[in-house]
Order: C-alpha cells, then structure tokens, then sequence
C-alpha cells in the first residue's frame, strides 16, 4: 500500500530546499527578524523576500508588525504558523500506547494514554487507531479548520522503511506491516521509527541541539539505549533498534532500572555511578558537547548527581573537560513527542527519515 498523500497546502517535501531552510530555521529557532534570518543563512533580503513569499501565502509562515529600530528600517519578524497543522505522535510499549496531539514544534496539545493487556499485532494497533481517532476528533471540535498532517509511531524494534516492524522484542512482533494496518484504520499517513531514534531527534530539533552539534542520548531502564548525534544529524545503520548496549558493556552487576522494584539510597548512588562509568565510557570515544540521560531509571539519579559524576570521572581523563549532563524526567509522552517530531521532519523532507 502507498503512503496516503499529505494535503497540497502541507507537502512541505515539494518546497525548494531554500524555502525548507528558511522553515527548519525558524521552527527550531522560533521567530527572527528578516534581517536576522538573512544574514544567518546566507541570503540577500531580495532572495530571503522571493523565498519566504509562498510560505507566507500559505499561511504556513506569519510575518509580524515591524518592530522599531534606534538604526535603520524597522525590523520585520518571521515565524513559522505553529497552528497551521497539527501532527500525531504515538509511542507503542509492552505496557502501554501514549497518543499525543502536537502542534508543528511538537508542543503536545491533547494526549490519550492505554494500557495494554493483549500485545497481539491487531489488537494494539485496532487499539491505537482507536486513540489516534480520539485525539483526531477532539482537534476537530476546537478547530475544524486544522489538519492532521500525519502520524509518527515509534517503537522499541527494528524497523523497515518507516512501515514495517520487522522485530520488536519487548512486544513479541516479528514482520507486521504496522503503517498499512494503521492507515487503513485511520486514513492519516503514518511513519514507523525507532523510539530511540526518534527521541533523539527531537533533542537534535527541539532540546540539546539547539547548542551542541555533538551528543549523546543515554536511556536506562528496562533496557539501556545509546544514539549519536554528530554534526546535527542521528547516526543510524541497518543494527539501529537492535539494543547494541548488551550486558557484556553494562556489566554483570548492571542494577535493575527498569523502575519494578524500588532501589533505596544507597542503591540509587551506587546505580547513579555505575551510569556514570557507562556515560564516561561512551564519552571517550564520542566526544560529545552534551549528554542526556533518560528513560524509566533516570529518576534513580535525580539526587545522586555527584555520584554520576563521580563515575564519570572514573572513566574520563583527569584534565577533559566537564560534560553537560542533562537529565530528562521519564514519562512516555515524552517519547511520543519523538515520535511526532519524525513526523514533521518526514514532512519537510528532511533528515534521516526522509529517506527510509
């Protein structure tokens, strides 16, 4: 089955790659003047005004009142129309399906959350396009006028094309054609990615890579997750969604973060250090400018942050720099902003999901 087409008005992909860049900018960015926006691109005023015009007839881009300037014209600011769409991100657990309604930053405006009983194929993705369908009609009756652009599901497996769960052991899936079931139920277009992936692309867009070019997503749970981010791109190859972080690096004596017993505090600081070595390990030989730590077993570390960074420490050489650690609170919204995040990219037609 093809794809269902996105709407003429929102088939972002069909854009010259100008007029795509002039909307990554401003969407990551949030609003600048033209001025701004021209010199940070590399554009003449003549050329960012021919570039910028459809998008404004669109109504996918606003351009504000001038603002006042102590020297020169008045400055003009652009924006890109976070309410000219609306996109669906949905995360797929063994436990439970987290929908949510974002706007084109991914800022989540409705959620629906399920838990799941029966990981049977059919039954979970019936039970998605159930809350998909939840989600769809109460946008409508706010704003009938708003389209859903499309679907980003993401999944802990290996995934084929953007359509195709090819094995996700958590769930007990091997081969199920996942975007056809989907867009069969729903009539939405629908991309398939890896949870990972996805949430490490929306740090790229929307959190650490809006200063770092270089870092790394760390989650530790049920499982223990690694992705790179090198020059504003996720690397990714055929082993993504394989679970490359085995217990042969973690460790024999890697603690249980999968949030199913509780540790106390001492086992905490003890966890808190053992991450820290692990992070400390993928630092050596990533380099990256920033780390973020997610997943079930980052509350575990809230409170311990001087034992993570002492196992760090352990690891790293006694004269390199500090790491950025960032810590990010766990909740599977948040890995369903990821998910819509892919979307949009899939959308505009750039990034790694662009082309799977």
């Amino acid at each position: 089955m093809n794809t269902p087409s996105v709407p003429e008005r929102l088939a972002l992909d069909t854009l010259p790659p100008s007029a795509r860049r002039v909307y990554l900018e401003l969407l990551r960015y949030g609003p600048l003047p033209r001025t701004q926006l021209a010199e940070r691109l590399g554009l003449s005023a003549a050329s960012l005004t021919r570039v910028t015009a459809p998008l404004v007839d669109a109504k996918l881009m606003l351009q504000g009142a001038p603002v006042p300037s102590e020297v020169g014209r008045p400055a003009i600011p652009l924006s890109v129309n976070l309410t000219s769409f609306a996109l669906i991100g949905l995360s797929i657990t063994h436990e439970t399906l987290v929908a949510i309604a974002t706007d084109a930053r991914a800022t989540v405006l409705d959620s629906r959350t399920l838990s799941l009983t029966d990981l049977r194929p059919n039954t979970v993705l019936r039970e998605a396009g159930t809350l998909i369908g939840e989600l769809r009609d109460a946008l409508a009756a706010k704003n009938p006028a708003l389209p859903i652009a499309g679907v980003g599901v993401n999944i802990g497996a290996q995934i084929d094309g953007g359509r195709v769960v090819r094995e996700a052991p958590f769930l007990g899936w091997e081969n199920v054609r996942a975007a056809d079931r989907l867009e069969e139920l729903t009539g939405l277009p629908v991309l398939i990615v890896h949870d990972l992936t996805s949430l490490a692309e929306a740090e790229n867009w929307f959190g650490a890579g809006l200063e770092a070019s270089r870092f790394i997503v760390v989650t530790v749970g049920i499982g223990t997750g690694f992705a790179l981010v090198m020059d504003g791109r996720v690397i990714t190859d055929e082993n993504t969604g394989f679970g490359t972080i085995t217990d042969a690096i973690r460790g024999a004596d890697w603690p249980d973060l999968s949030g199913a017993s509780p540790l106390s505090a001492e086992e905490s600081a003890q966890a808190a250090r053992k991450v820290g070595r692990l992070v400390g390990t993928a630092a050596a030989f990533t380099m990256p400018q920033a780390v973020v730590i997610s997943g079930e077993g980052a509350r575990f570390l809230a409170g311990n942050e001087e034992e993570l960074d002492a196992g760090i420490a352990e690891i790293r050489h006694v004269s390199a720099s500090g790491l950025d650690i960032q810590l990010r609170e766990h909740d599977f919204a948040f890995w369903a902003r990821g998910a819509a995040t892919a979307a949009i990219q899939w959308i505009l037609g750039v990034g790694e999901v662009a082309t799977r």
